[in-house]
């Protein structure tokens, strides 16, 4: 998508961001958090929809914001940026000593951390910007995996044994998602134990009453042609073709059909259970 395209898409759905996103306050004067105007917004989502869809590794990962704290994570994928300088200020050392450790493995040059990487941290983020981040991803058809954070990892631990390796070309390309571990045993289809996990980590979806950000992107990837698939040691997501043609007023089109906008718990499991584990009632219990 060139830039006349992008902006086109974004006119066209500015009114239903508006609409379905008061709590963040477009164009209201919302909290001091997201405040700006919504051209400066556009071109925000532009520079990192640009740096997606040129990120190197064809891959994004999704997950809780800490992510984006984690050094391993960091120093192996990168973050999709649309500025020089990590969202969070107490972010930039780290990003700083990570930059100069792999100039020391590299001596002949290495990719920047910041930029066109697989982890978001932007400045200026608002739900358009995340909408653009997962675009970016989905019409160059990159790859997509859920990565855990450290209270994640160990409710992992704790339904799985200790960690286990990865085959040679997967470890060198990934080194690890925080899920690489194998799973007790043979008793259980590794599908049955992600969904053993998913309700024990219930803040994975929902928090204080509200569907997180991972849900609106779990949406894209159904609506858009993506299939789960479940492994010992992650969770990814595919393009297998079919899906609505990936543009932004139809992301938020089929997210009002999942009731986002609404809060719709009910709905919004059905849908999530549906495309992970072709069972809408599979998730039904979580938010309740």
């Amino acid at each position: 998508m060139n830039k006349a395209e992008f902006f086109d898409q974004m006119s066209q759905a500015a009114s239903m961001y508006d609409q379905d996103n008061e709590w963040f306050g477009f164009q209201r004067g919302g909290p001091v958090w997201s405040r700006g105007t919504w051209i400066q917004f556009i071109l925000a989502a532009w520079k990192l929809y640009q740096n997606a869809s040129a990120n190197q590794l064809q891959m994004i990962l999704l997950g809780d914001t800490k992510i984006r704290s984690d050094p391993a994570l960091l120093f192996n994928f990168g973050l999709a940026a649309n500025t020089s300088t990590p969202q969070e200020d107490k972010d930039r050392l780290m990003v700083s000593d990570l930059m100069n450790r792999r100039r020391g493995l590299a001596p002949g040059g290495a990719v920047e951390i910041m930029g066109p990487g697989s982890i978001l941290s932007a400045k200026r983020w608002s739900p358009a910007l995340n909408d653009a981040l997962m675009l970016g991803g989905i019409h160059g058809m990159q790859d997509f995996h859920f990565a855990l954070n450290g209270d994640e990892q160990q409710a992992w631990r704790e339904i799985t044994t200790k960690p286990g390796s990865a085959n040679p070309e997967f470890a060198k390309r990934i080194e690890r998602f925080g899920a690489a571990v194998r799973v007790k045993g043979a008793e259980k289809p590794i599908e049955v134990v992600w969904l053993d996990f998913f309700h024990r980590v219930p803040r994975v979806f929902w928090e204080n009453g509200n569907p997180r950000v991972f849900v609106r992107e779990l949406m894209g990837l159904k609506f858009f042609g993506y299939k789960p698939i479940f492994t010992r040691w992650e969770l990814g997501f595919a393009y297998k073709g079919g899906g609505r043609p990936p543009t932004f007023l139809n992301y938020l089109k089929a997210l009002r059909e999942v009731g986002l906008e609404r809060r719709d718990r009910a709905s919004i499991m059905r849908h999530i259970g549906e495309f992970l584990f072709n069972d809408d009632k599979a998730l039904s219990k979580i938010g309740a």
